[in-house]
């Protein structure tokens, strides 16, 4: 009270205080408005009279705000005070606009991720018409069919790797050749934690896995950031979605990381085909991830090579007929404009044929493939795979001293060139494979035509459709057929 006291006496005393305001009593100056707590020096001078600058508003003894404090003062102050409202108000709304657009894309962004998605559409199915709507014609995301595993009957064994040794895998299952689930094999996988798409997102953003083949052989890639944005947006309603089956994922620098997470299964350790080299081997292994409804249509691994398949997230279902069986009659030539080359239209239109009862050939046996799984394929099995739900799978094509006589008869036919230099490596390192190779070779000549060899007969049509001869595999290819020839394989 004393200060306040102190500087009303030293204003009144001072006549440059302030101008004096009309209708003022007397000649006594008007007294300048001055706020509490504000100090002496801080008494600004203006045209329309002497005014403070501006501070916190004063509160009395319980925190509240006088009246009087919170009216507007008159003169230019009064305008400052409105237009740093409105700023601040401006800046309020532009950092929620910026907070939205940091949640959804914006869009300029989102075109460009369209633009990409239709581009990868188009270079793997150029028949479809994405403006009329091509892709979702068929109404293949409403059928139960399938999306259902229910009714479906799974006999194939499941075995534990704790409880079968190698030696007792090959003469049960490899030899025989006797399809089998296995367990366990993937339990001890850093890929189990790690191949999450939230989680891979992160680390393999901007790299273009592989989602097709165009018209001319070349592959059609994809970031994976616009792929998992295709999977939220389109993949739900597409008949057959784009589906990632990259070969090439362990040879590249920004995915090479993938190989490092899973181990080779110690029944499929064995690998002859190593000796052959890298750049001149077959393709052999892929990473196949997809939604609900992509897949593999009805096919026969190449080359009489067996696979494996590991199930880390999602459902398979898979279907498969024993070697021997017709291909006019699993995979006929339909004249409905679509075929069955895609999944989903094998799944549609052959396999409710299989269940009627003039059926000419064996019968299909269901098997449902869970995560965690690994299925085991022999050569020469016909198999069909879809993905009931979003699915995170590896799979590898082998060739081991169990299956090598079969494999060995199908290069030397389809692919001599990269055989003989097979067979010349062989024979330094494997002399008695090299021994088999040179007794198989008369012998084949002789029974390759004839019926009794049923499982050459049969996997000879999908070695035409997944391997080349030597002069294809170093020239670019000039066909869809021979790119699948180069690049794709089993895509489980």
């Amino acid at each position: 009270r004393f200060v306040f006291s102190s500087v009303r006496l030293l204003c009144t005393s001072i006549p440059s205080c302030g101008p004096q305001r009309s209708g003022s009593v007397g000649n006594r100056p008007p007294r300048p408005h001055i706020a509490p707590h504000t100090m002496p020096g801080e008494i600004l001078q203006g045209d329309a009279g002497t005014q403070v600058k501006d501070r916190p508003p004063a509160q009395d003894g319980f925190g509240r705000i006088p009246s009087t404090e919170s009216k507007e003062l008159s003169g230019p102050g009064s305008s400052k005070t409105a237009s740093s409202k409105s700023r601040k108000s401006s800046k309020e709304r532009s950092r929620e606009e910026r907070s939205r657009e940091d949640w959804s894309p914006n869009r300029e962004r989102q075109e460009r991720i369209d633009r990409r998605i239709r581009r990868a559409k188009r270079g793997t199915r150029s028949e479809l018409s994405i403006s009329r709507g091509d892709w979702t014609k068929r109404g293949y995301a409403k059928s139960t069919l399938l999306s259902s595993t229910e009714g479906l009957v799974d006999e194939f064994p499941r075995i534990h790797v704790d409880d079968v040794s190698l030696e007792e895998f090959i003469e049960r299952f490899e030899k025989p050749r006797q399809p089998v689930v296995i367990l366990g094999l993937t339990d001890a996988w850093p890929a189990n934690e790690k191949w999450e798409f939230s989680k891979l997102v992160k680390q393999y953003s901007s790299h273009k896995f592989k989602v097709g083949s165009d018209d001319d052989g070349y592959a059609v890639r994809l970031k994976l950031k616009y792929y998992l944005h295709y999977l939220k947006t389109q993949a739900p309603k597409d008949d057959s979605p784009l589906y990632i089956f990259d070969g090439t994922f362990a040879d590249r620098k920004t995915s090479k990381g993938l190989f490092k997470d899973y181990t080779m299964p110690k029944y499929f350790a064995e690998d002859l085909f190593q000796h052959v080299g890298e750049k001149r081997r077959p393709p052999h292994r892929w990473i196949v991830w997809g939604p609900a409804r992509s897949g593999s249509s009805l096919h026969i691994d190449p080359l009489a090579t067996g696979a494996w398949n590991a199930l880390l997230k999602g459902t398979k279902r898979w279907v498969l007929f024993p070697p021997g069986v017709p291909r006019c009659h699993v995979k006929p030539k339909l004249d409905d404009g679509e075929g069955t080359s895609e999944a989903v239209a094998w799944f549609t239109k052959i396999y409710p044929r299989t269940k009627q009862p003039d059926w000419p050939t064996a019968k299909p046996q269901d098997l449902i493939q869970r995560a965690g799984e690994t299925v085991f394929v022999p050569n020469g099995w016909w198999h069909a795979v879809l993905n009931i739900e979003d699915s995170i799978a590896v799979t590898q094509n082998f060739c081991n001293s169990s299956n090598f006589d079969r494999v060995w008869m199908h290069t030397k036919r389809s692919r001599p060139r990269m055989a003989s230099k097979w067979l010349s490596r062989l024979r330094q390192v494997r002399p008695d494979l090299g021994e088999r190779a040179d007794a198989i070779g008369s012998d084949y000549e002789c029974s390759a035509s004839s019926p009794s060899s049923s499982s050459s007969s049969s996997s000879s049509d999908s070695d035409s459709d997944s391997s080349s001869s030597e002069d294809e595999a170093t020239a670019p290819p000039t066909t869809k057929a021979a790119a699948a020839v180069q690049t794709d394989g089993p895509h489980h």
